[in-house]
């Protein structure tokens, strides 16, 4: 008896074994198991990547730039800086002058390993960090953060753009870029060059640059360029508006009175809008003032006006109508304050 017991449980657990260890069935509810695999054999999405590679935009070298080459095993070259003279080429240690302007980084750290294996059976060189004085761009006008940037690595105008912070809410409908005559990259001609003496001066509309309308706007930066972003023709609305203050006039928009008080957000409720007022500059400190009905533009019963640069519409307030508001909050605060009190 005692043998059967035993032979029965051997068979039972034997069973259950191979249960757990086999395929999952299909059956509904059964449990699916779950494989998981060890952190160790997760793919590295940049194991196999060079270095190189995973630079954003290759950095060309030109002209007066200073490198400094890291070679711990090269004691003539480890923290040495090096300078590229005009005619583009440098003087390395051990290897003499080579060529360098028109060259990445990572050319020239090949170009220098290549002629050091005459000497070392397995040297190691890399540029450690690049100072591009032959990049300077100068960025001017309607701009957050006008200066002088690098245009290193062959940036747009859109990166210049954002390196100086971007266009002011006052910069025109078109940006000016110039560049020297005897430069070997001359302006495409969707920019419409424009020569003058030694310079030649391109236009490029924000609109069509911000927009992506025409990628040719977007052109490449060179060094040496100068970009210039003129501020734009304004009009002014004041007074009993939501949002007074100066509005550009685009490239090929004109603003109306309608126009600009849709900018500035629409009249206040207490806003005189059978009197407003266009004043206009005749001469220096002079300014001609129009009346204007706004009130009837507003129901359609008259022509809407157009502005002209540096124009102001005034639009002033109505004393009855500041009055009746602020009887009308006073009532509206005491009857809330009785109906607190009666709470």
């Amino acid at each position: 008896m005692l043998r059967s017991f035993i032979l029965l449980s051997s068979a039972f657990l034997f069973a259950a074994g191979v249960a757990f260890s086999g395929e999952p069935t299909n059956r509904p509810g059964a449990a699916v198991p779950v494989t998981t695999t060890p952190a160790t054999t997760i793919p590295d999405s940049t194991a196999s990547v060079p270095p190189a590679q995973l630079r954003s935009r290759p950095v060309v070298l030109g002209p007066h730039d200073q490198l400094t080459l890291a070679a711990p095993e090269i004691q003539e070259l480890d923290n040495r800086q090096l300078n590229i003279s005009s005619d583009g080429t440098i003087s390395v240690p051990l290897i003499g002058r080579i060529k360098a302007a028109g060259l990445t980084t990572e050319q020239f750290e090949a170009e220098v390993t290549h002629d050091l294996k005459k000497l070392y059976l397995d040297p190691k060189v890399s540029v450690s960090s690049v100072a591009y004085s032959s990049k300077a761009v100068s960025i001017l006008g309607s701009v957050n953060k006008p200066g002088v940037e690098q245009a290193d690595g062959q940036k747009s105008l859109l990166e210049m753009l954002s390196l100086a912070g971007g266009l002011r809410t006052d910069a025109g409908p078109v940006i000016n870029l110039t560049r020297a005559a005897d430069n070997p990259t001359p302006l495409p001609a969707a920019v419409n060059p424009t020569a003058s003496g030694k310079y030649v001066t391109g236009q490029v509309s924000v609109a069509s640059l911000l927009e992506a309308r025409d990628p040719a706007a977007n052109i490449k930066v060179e060094p040496g360029d100068v970009i210039t972003v003129p501020k734009g023709k304004m009009i002014y609305v004041v007074g009993d508006v939501n949002r007074a203050g100066g509005f550009v006039i685009g490239e090929n928009d004109t603003l109306t009175v309608l126009k600009a008080i849709s900018l500035a957000e629409g009249l206040k409720g207490t806003a005189d809008s059978a009197h407003a007022r266009i004043l206009r500059s005749i001469g220096p400190g002079e300014h001609a003032e129009e009346s204007f009905d706004v009130r009837k533009l507003l129901a359609g019963k008259t022509k809407d006006v157009p502005l002209r640069a540096d124009d102001i519409l005034f639009i002033p307030s109505s004393m009855s109508k500041k009055i009746a508001s602020r009887a009308i909050e006073a009532a509206i605060a005491a009857g809330t304050g009785i109906a607190i009190w009666h709470f």
